[in-house]
C-alpha cells in the first residue's frame, strides 16, 4: 500500500528555503536534462547518484521552478491523498 498524491492538486512544495506556491494545476514530475540551446548537456540518469526524476511548477508570479525530486521535504494539497 502506498499513498497517492495527486500531481493536479499540489498546492504548495517545501524546499529547504520555505514554501512554495503552486499556481493552478501547474505542478508536475518527469524525467529531467540540463541542455544549452538544442544540445544536451547533462541527462538524467547518466550520473550515478544523481536522481532522474524532477517536480516543475510555475509560481504566481509566473516564474518556474524546476527542482531534483530529492529536494522537496513536503506537498500540501486540496485534497487527502488516497491509499493504492
Amino acid at each position: 500500500m502506498s499513498l497517492a498524491i495527486d500531481v493536479n492538486k499540489v498546492d504548495m512544495v517545501l524546499l529547504r528555503d520555505g514554501w512554495h506556491q503552486v499556481s493552478g494545476a501547474s505542478f508536475d514530475l518527469d524525467a529531467y536534462e540540463y541542455a544549452e540551446d538544442d544540445r544536451v548537456l547533462l541527462e538524467s540518469g547518466t550520473v550515478t547518484g544523481l536522481p532522474t526524476t524532477a517536480a516543475t511548477w510555475k509560481e504566481p508570479d509566473g516564474s518556474t521552478v524546476t527542482c531534483p525530486i530529492t529536494a522537496i521535504l513536503a506537498v500540501k494539497s486540496n485534497g487527502a491523498p488516497t491509499t493504492v
